[in-house]
């Protein structure tokens, strides 16, 4: 599996911002912090302020915070919404793809097994667990 790097991007803005969730910080900082340009950074707290996982303020005194618990935030969750849309293979997309093996493949069925198991794994992460001394 692999996650769009937009997805990536996201995280890294959660785990950042949840080292220290009382701290409102800038755009700018939280994209010299990740290593990710600034642009990408305002586009992905824009996603994350629509699902309700960050709050924003604009102005000189404006920043990003999270806006709820780390420990409330589940990984399965987060990697879903900002994944929704995007096909595993090409089979999976909504408009049924171009497969050249439909209707008798049954490795379809297979990795969507892996996608959910995938994504039931992140549904037992938190936040919070990412945030402690590695291990």
């Amino acid at each position: 599996m692999r996650l769009l790097a937009s997805t990536d991007f996201a995280l890294r803005v959660l785990l950042h911002l949840g080292a220290e969730p009382a701290r409102q910080q800038s755009t700018e900082a939280l994209a010299a912090g990740i290593g990710v340009p600034r642009n990408h950074v305002h586009k992905i707290v824009q996603d994350l302020a629509e699902a309700g996982l960050v709050r924003t303020r604009r102005g000189a005194q404006g920043g990003v915070l999270l806006a709820v618990a780390p420990s409330e935030i589940r990984l399965g969750a987060v990697v879903r919404r900002l994944e929704a849309g995007q096909a595993l293979v090409e089979c999976f997309r909504a408009d049924g793809g171009a497969c050249c093996m439909a209707p008798g493949c049954r490795l379809r069925g297979h990795l969507g097994a892996a996608r959910d198991a995938f994504l039931a794994t992140l549904d037992a992460v938190t936040l919070a667990d990412c945030l402690g001394a590695a291990q």
